[in-house]
């Protein structure tokens, strides 16, 4: 038996092979489907995918054959790779070099053995796609073509797979980087949005002088802008990487759309635009959506059209309903788009206005029609320049209303948030000091730990009503403090109160079930609304 020898480009060979990244892997249905049409094709019981490295020969895939890998030393594709075309054997049997090799003399009694060449784009033969059969036999030359065919299918089948995981490297690096992004904006956010907050109450009553008002007034509304920014680069990373979900649930829809009204007539009188909103006397009472993403997605849509909209103008939020579709239209009077603009509107980062002086990231458009997509809905676009922009969105409903009854029942009056004995689990000292003075003035009783440490410490002396617990601080993070407190068998509602909107939606085996979420920059309401939700 002759022992083929290693290929004189072994190093780099063996390299290309282990950059792949597929050496005992599970099987794949495109490979084994590759494996099976050779095996039909060379009409061979036995087919395989063999991928030769230093010691062995491993089978990606098989037909025929109950075997994952034998030693390189009796492989008939140890010396197919030294090949540039088809390896051939009509009849081991008959070749000095295979003759008494254990594969022949034994099971499976190779006779007959052809090897197409899995040669890289950059020219290493990694290993064989061979059919093989326990009879003697030649290939003619239409086997021969096919076969060669499938052996590149093979490759490009791998190549395929190792761009599919350097995708999937990259994304999960870019997840990690907005994760952090996410942290380390949002955290110093959380102050300067919280404190102006509280500052510009207390100016409201002292009663301080305007300018001073509007100082205040200015900070406030650049956190929000820039929290604005961050939330749609964090957004679309959501939509891109499926995590994005929704959660509807019934609401008073008319009222919905006066509030929407209301919170944009601000941005729109200071622009001496008009905003207006009219009803179809047939659409229904109450709206079943994600009402957060609903509201993103008009707010999205009317604030693109003050943008670009002129002063003494006007912009009508229309609402009708047809077919169980709420069909939401936004009519402006603005500078409008050319046809070849249109076309590009949706697309990411694209802003298509002539006035570049306009801010924004480009992405919220974008944005709206991965929401309305996600909510199973449809969005269109008409426009003429210098005359206006209509934009068209039609979202499913369910047929049926809810009973008013069951509507009153979750909408009663809010009461007075009765007092509760609050764990906040935090290591930045100024969100400590920001939720000190926003749980104090709700009348809130409040303990701090610094760490996670510290946090397993107190919860094993004191009993709370609530826990808020940060995820990301040194030692112990907020994820594994809670697993922790639950094996204290403490079941004390725990909040996950963090800049990172990443790291509490991981979905694995160490992830933790928190009872609520509050994404910082905290704010007052979503806190209160949180503290209703638990008590």
């Amino acid at each position: 038996m002759m022992i083929s020898p290693v290929t004189i480009d072994e190093k780099k060979r063996i390299k290309a092979l282990y950059d792949y990244a597929i050496l005992d892997t599970e099987a794949e249905k495109a490979f084994d489907d590759l494996t099976l049409l050779a095996s039909e094709i060379c009409e061979t019981p036995i087919a395989l995918i063999s991928l030769v490295d230093p010691t062995r020969q491993w089978f990606k895939s098989t037909v025929g054959l109950d075997a994952f890998e034998t030693e390189r030393d009796i492989a008939f594709c140890a010396h197919a790779i030294h090949e540039h075309n088809i390896f051939e054997i009509p009849n081991a049997l008959e070749d000095e070099r295979f003759a008494d090799n254990p594969l022949v003399t034994g099971a499976p009694n190779i006779r007959f053995y052809a090897g197409a060449p899995l040669v890289t784009p950059d020219g290493f033969a990694i290993g064989t796609l061979c059919a093989i059969s326990d009879k003697p036999k030649k290939l003619n030359s239409h086997q021969l073509k096919s076969l060669e065919i499938l052996s590149r299918e093979v490759i490009t089948q791998m190549e395929l797979r190792k761009k599919v995981s350097e995708l999937k490297k990259a994304n999960d690096f870019t997840n990690d980087f907005l994760s952090n992004m996410s942290h380390e904006i949002r955290t110093p956010l959380n102050a300067i949005h919280g404190f102006s907050e509280l500052l510009s109450e207390r100016c409201n009553k002292l009663k301080f002088p305007s300018d001073i008002q509007d100082y205040v007034a200015e900070i406030d509304f650049s956190a929000k802008h820039l929290l604005s920014i961050v939330n749609s680069v964090l957004d679309l990373s959501k939509i891109e990487s499926g995590k994005m979900e929704l959660a509807p649930t019934w609401f008073q829809g008319h009222q919905f759309l006066k509030n929407t009204k209301n919170m944009m007539e601000g941005q729109a009188t200071a622009k001496d635009i008009k905003l207006l909103l009219e009803l179809d006397n047939n659409v229904p009472e109450y709206f079943y959506f994600d009402e957060g993403k609903l509201s993103q997605i008009l707010i999205n849509l009317i604030s693109n059209s003050i943008k670009f909209t002129k002063q003494d103008k006007k912009i009508t939020l229309k609402i009708s309903y047809r077919n169980n579709d709420l069909i939401f239209n936004i009519v402006d009077e603005g500078i409008g788009i050319t046809d070849e603009n249109q076309n590009k509107l949706f697309n990411k980062y694209q802003q298509v206005g002539d006035n570049k002086n306009i801010e924004g990231t480009g992405l919220g458009l974008s944005i709206t029609k991965s929401l309305v997509e996600l909510m199973a809905g449809k969005i269109t676009l008409t426009s003429k320049k210098d005359v206006g922009t209509t934009v068209l969105v039609t979202l499913p409903q369910p047929a049926n209303q809810p009973s008013v009854n069951d509507i009153e029942n979750k909408a009663k009056p809010l009461q007075k948030i009765q007092q509760l004995n609050i764990l906040v689990v935090e290591d930045n000292a100024i969100n400590r000091k920001l939720a000190k003075i926003i749980l104090e003035h709700m009348g809130q009783i409040i303990t701090f730990a610094e760490t996670g440490e510290l946090a397993l410490d107190i919860t094993k002396t004191q009993q709370f009503d609530l826990i808020l617990m940060d995820i990301h601080m040194p030692g112990i993070n907020g994820v594994e403090t809670s697993h922790k407190i639950r094996e204290n068998n403490i079941l004390t509602p725990i909040v996950a109160l963090t800049a990172d909107i990443f790291e509490i939606q991981k979905d694995d085996a160490n992830s933790f079930k928190f009872d609520d979420y509050l994404t910082k920059p905290i704010n007052k309401k979503q806190l209160e609304h949180c503290l209703r939700r638990q008590y």
